[in-house]
């Protein structure tokens, strides 16, 4: 018995063929260009994270320092004590103060930048779609006990005198304009 030979048939490729090819390849490039954005854009949302977690680390040894007696750097950011504010000449540091001296030139966090935008700010009071340069911007608030006990989170202005005890909470504003908790600290 002999094999049949079967001869091999190439069918020629329609018009259509070639487009769904040629979709098919616009639709892989999309697909690397999206994934590409989307990485770069993770990555920078994990530095703006690891950013604040350093600005949290300072905000847990300011807490550990005072608890032990040691000075605050910087030291526009030393809380006033009762005792302090009981002095007639004492003048209190405020949280725009302590602020400028963190993330001043000259400051604890001189490396601290934003991101997301090279003009973006460090600093915001809130995240807003209305102000593109909070994108990736660290976010304090004030924490204060409530009524039923759970903490009112109000913003914290750079008026606002720095008091012994005082909680705030640091958060960060995605790409999305979504606030990112990172930790609450005491002073």
């Amino acid at each position: 018995m002999s094999r049949p030979e079967h001869a091999r048939v190439n069918p020629q490729l329609k018009w259509s063929d070639y487009v769904f090819i040629f979709l098919l390849g616009i639709n892989l490039i999309v697909v690397v260009l999206l994934g590409r954005n989307i990485y770069i854009q993770g990555d920078k949302l994990e530095q703006a994270r690891k950013n604040a977690e350093l600005v949290m680390a300072w905000a847990d040894g300011v807490d550990e320092d005072m608890n032990a007696g040691k000075p605050i750097s910087p030291l526009k950011c030393t809380p006033a004590t009762d005792k302090n504010l009981k002095t007639l000449k004492f003048q209190p540091n405020t949280w725009g103060e302590c602020l400028a001296d963190l993330f001043g030139p000259k400051g604890k966090f001189p490396e601290v930048s934003n991101t997301f935008s090279e003009n973006g700010y460090i600093w915001a009071k809130k995240c807003d779609r209305e102000h593109l340069e909070s994108k990736g911007a660290l976010v304090f608030e004030r924490l204060q006990p409530g009524p039923t006990g759970s903490p009112v989170v109000s913003e914290l202005k750079d008026t606002d005198v720095l008091l012994s005890g005082m909680e705030f909470r640091i958060s960060l504003c995605d790409r999305g304009f979504w606030l990112i908790k990172i930790g609450e600290a005491k002073l």
